[in-house]
């Protein structure tokens, strides 16, 4: 951000991305500032306190009811009316067909994945999952040293061990 609040241009750059990534706001965030040289836990922060301003999610309503106005006129058509479409795309994509061999088979299960897929993101349950990366200490260096305790393993697990430890001696 070119200070600690974002310009009225930002807003409306992000905003953009938002909607456009389907509500993605790191994605959002990392387009709206591609110089930007933040870790990746800070762009989420920073990302987070972004979409949750007060100026952010008013200019994200508005960019999404004008989008919804020229959908409307370009299409005829309603937000409500394509979510009907592809719940009807998705229930003929999962009906059952039977071939030659007497076998059941799937109409079309891309289709079906597909239509779900789309209704998650207009309904916004598609949120980014957050995946920590820290170890137990905190930081992001991977563990050294860690060991496992054989006592504990049973002897099946031993010999697989064993085994896999004199395939790779052998491969080398």
């Amino acid at each position: 951000m070119s200070q600690s609040r974002p310009t009225q241009h930002e807003i409306d750059v992000y905003s953009g991305h938002v909607i456009l990534n389907g509500g993605d706001q790191v994605k959002a965030w990392r387009l709206t500032f591609p110089d930007s040289k933040a870790m990746p836990e800070t762009q989420h922060t920073k990302a987070s306190l972004m979409h949750n301003s007060e100026k952010v999610q008013k200019r994200i309503k508005e960019l999404q009811s004008e989008q919804a106005e020229k959908d409307k006129e370009e299409f005829d058509l309603t937000a409500e009316q394509v979510k009907k479409m592809l719940v009807t795309v998705y229930k003929k994509s999962i009906k059952d067909k039977v071939d030659q061999g007497g076998n059941l088979i799937a109409v079309a299960p891309a289709a079906a994945v597909s239509a779900l897929s789309e209704i998650n993101k207009m309904n916004g349950y598609n949120a980014p999952k957050k995946i920590d990366h820290t170890s137990k200490d905190g930081s992001m260096t991977p563990q050294q040293g860690q060991t496992i305790d054989a006592s504990k393993l049973s002897t099946e697990t031993l010999k697989d061990l064993m085994q896999a430890r004199n395939d790779a001696k052998s491969d080398e």
